[in-house]
């Protein structure tokens, strides 16, 4: 495609850019949340359950945790500017996301602190990065990412 033929993203496009940004900000204010609060504040926000086993998580399953919500913020910078780069960076954060998710679903005692509904959030977190990726390669394609 020249640079005379670039095509203009709909307001879909920039909607859509938008909500990914939001996402994106809401992901990393939780990891920030996690990581930053105090035993006490974490007990009062998620229930003393989940506070006892809040050692129990791997350091390495919330370094891909941190990985995967910040590149994903910075996926959807990039798909604001327009930039092809933005589907890589989607599959990775994903990609984290899902390795971070792993003690999630297979180590027992976070899985029963969690109760019931412990798939819910990571079902939700993948539905939608899911959707980012497709979202963003359909706009590669269509010539909006450059």
């Amino acid at each position: 495609m020249t640079e005379g033929s670039e095509r203009k993203p709909t307001a879909l496009f920039w909607i859509i850019a938008v909500i990914f940004v939001i996402w994106g900000l809401i992901g990393c204010s939780f990891y920030l949340a996690e990581v930053m609060m105090s035993d006490a504040a974490y007990s009062d926000a998620f229930g003393p359950e989940l506070a006892e086993v809040r050692g129990v998580y791997p350091t390495w399953a919330m370094a891909a945790y941190a990985t995967a919500v910040w590149s994903g913020l910075i996926a959807a910078i990039l798909f604001i500017f327009r930039k092809r780069i933005s589907v890589a960076v989607f599959m990775f954060s994903l990609g984290m996301a899902i390795f971070g998710f792993i003690p999630s679903f297979t180590n027992p005692v976070l899985k029963n602190a969690a109760g019931e509904g412990f798939w819910v959030m990571p079902l939700i977190v993948v539905c939608i990065g899911i959707f980012e990726i497709i979202f963003s390669r359909k706009q590669r394609a269509n010539g909006i990412l450059r």
